[in-house]
């Protein structure tokens, strides 16, 4: 019920369109069964002149309303779907990085497609309906009660059944299938994410067949949740059916000991449409409503780090930690870091080293603020990190990863991040420092050459080269260099570390497994059992 209310919360104003297709679709609903018992009564009665232009006119305004339900209900359905898309990738930069930093791509990726596209559902084809088979449904018991009260009982008790006990209780066996279906659709996704995405890995490794044998096995387990869910819808209808079957049998038995209007006999079956359409409910409902559930659990989630600062900085002289513990939020027990402290000064190049797990690229989350450190202190300048404003310290610092954080289009949108103040002279000159611009100018389109994950234009040492590019071109006093080059060949380890070491004149520092990667740094590291130490 919580989320119910959420969602029709969440409409705004939106509820009144709701409403008026409602009415329309209450409209439509009763002008259908008025030329139903019309034409019924007209034949019955054998009138002289049968009522063409009444029936028409009837047809007509009943396709007007239908069409004003249809119209009225998808329109709420798809702005609030694009609200909900909106609302998303605002959570999805509220939460940056630190929630997405352990987060599957592919689980972000279902919540903006699949889950929201099933909260549809409840918007165009549940409360809508709904509240139309309520109202059309009292109408039609009052109709039959008028005729006879036998007949109103029969129609009241048949809709009931059919409106609400068997879809209810149909509801609490789709619930567990809708869970099991939607776990294995996410499990499904992420085996799909991680081969597409790790598939030169598994070339190299040579565990292409056994990542394809686990895909396959997942999806064999979505398919027999999926007939599970199936047979269970089967055999809801087949109840629906027979239950139809004998409420007519009964209508018309009724009918008969009571002498009572054949006509209401003939149009009883008709009456069915609205309550026929909450019976499929179920099934298609429970994926909705634990669609809202994943995404409404999205919207709460709480950033781990504060944006209370106000304090503005004009560049980084000093980073100095003081005894700093951290253990990440989801492994509160396992301290990565013990009373760690360290001080680094303006235009310092230091190296971090250590072995893989002692918490290297920690650290400078740390200082990038990621995340907050649960004891000790990390000052910039002096000045204590929750009291400066988190978007001016980020913008101070530039952050290159082992891995290269392409974007799918142009070479240059990719170098300038939307900064239209960076000319293309400035571009190609730090083109020229990591070597890239003859590269680039021998092709067709040049700096308007789309590149993405799927159009490997450039080589895995030219991407990493190019995202130092767009370190350097997007002026920073911290420049953040975690395993830049680890995957790299000599070559191009070479021109990455000349170019920082010629044209990067603020601190830079450095987090690898490499020692040539070291052989520009000033000062080295090394963390040991949470600690640094000279190395």
């Amino acid at each position: 019920m919580r989320i119910l209310m959420r969602l029709l919360k969440q409409a705004g104003k939106l509820n009144f369109i709701l409403l008026a297709s409602v009415l329309s679709g209450i409209l439509a609903t009763l002008f259908q069964v008025g030329i139903i018992s019309l034409s019924f009564s007209s034949i019955m009665t054998q009138l002289h002149y049968f009522p063409w232009l009444i029936l028409l006119g009837l047809a007509i305004v009943s396709g007007l309303c239908r069409f004003g339900e249809q119209y009225l209900g998808h329109l709420v359905a798809f702005k609030i779907l694009s609200k909900f898309r909106n609302l998303t990738y605002q959570k999805i930069m509220q939460l940056a990085p630190a929630k997405l930093d352990g987060q599957h791509s592919s689980d972000i990726l279902k919540l903006l497609v699949q889950d929201i596209e099933k909260i549809e559902i409840f918007y165009a084809h549940t409360l809508s309906p709904i509240l139309i088979a309520v109202i059309v449904t009292l109408a039609q018991v009052i109709f039959f009660w008028m005729i006879n009260p036998f007949l109103g009982l029969v129609a009241l008790i048949a809709y009931v059944v059919m409106g609400c006990l068997l879809p209810v209780l149909n509801a609490r066996t789709m619930s567990a299938s809708a869970q099991e279906l939607s776990q294995s659709e996410t499990r499904n996704q992420r085996l799909l994410s991680e081969m597409v995405s790790g598939k030169f890995e598994l070339q190299q490794y040579q565990a292409v067949e056994s990542k394809i044998a686990e895909i396959n096995h997942e999806t064999q387990e979505y398919w027999r949740f999926n007939q599970v869910k199936s047979a269970k819808q089967e055999r809801q209808t087949i109840l629906m059916q027979l239950t139809l079957i004998v409420s007519l049998i009964i209508f018309l038995v009724v009918d008969l000991k009571t002498a009572s209007s054949f006509v209401a006999v003939l149009i009883f079956p008709f009456t069915f449409g609205r309550v026929l359409a909450l019976a499929s409910l179920p099934g298609s409902l429970a994926g909705g409503m634990l669609a809202a559930k994943n995404l409404f659990a999205w919207f709460d989630e709480k950033s781990v780090v504060s944006d209370q600062g106000q304090l503005e900085l004009n560049s980084i002289e000093e980073i100095k930690l003081d005894n700093v513990k951290f253990a990440y939020p989801t492994r509160l027990n396992d301290l990565i870091l013990t009373n760690a402290s360290l001080q680094v000064n303006q235009g310092e190049r230091i190296g971090l080293i250590g072995k893989s797990g002692e918490g290297k690229s920690t650290i400078v989350k740390l200082i990038m603020r990621w995340y907050q450190a649960q004891q000790g202190t990390i000052r910039l300048n002096s000045i204590e990190n929750e009291k400066i404003e988190l978007s001016e310290q980020r913008h101070l610092m530039n952050y290159v990863s082992q891995n290269a954080q392409i974007f799918a289009t142009t070479i240059r949108e990719n170098l300038v991040l939307r900064n239209v103040k960076i000319m293309d002279n400035e571009i190609w000159e730090v083109l020229r420092w990591v070597h890239l611009d003859t590269l680039i100018k021998n092709l067709p389109e040049q700096l308007a050459t789309e590149i993405s994950a799927s159009k490997p234009i450039l080589s895995a040492g030219e991407l990493q080269r190019l995202e130092l590019a767009r370190a350097l071109l997007n002026r920073s006093s911290l420049l953040i260099l975690d395993e830049p080059t680890s995957n790299l060949d000599v070559v191009n380890e070479a021109i990455i570390l000349n170019a920082v070491k010629q044209h990067y004149a603020g601190t830079v520092i450095i987090v690898t497994h490499r020692m040539s990667t070291l052989s520009i740094c000033n000062r080295v590291l090394r963390l040991n059992h949470g600690q640094l130490e000279p190395a």
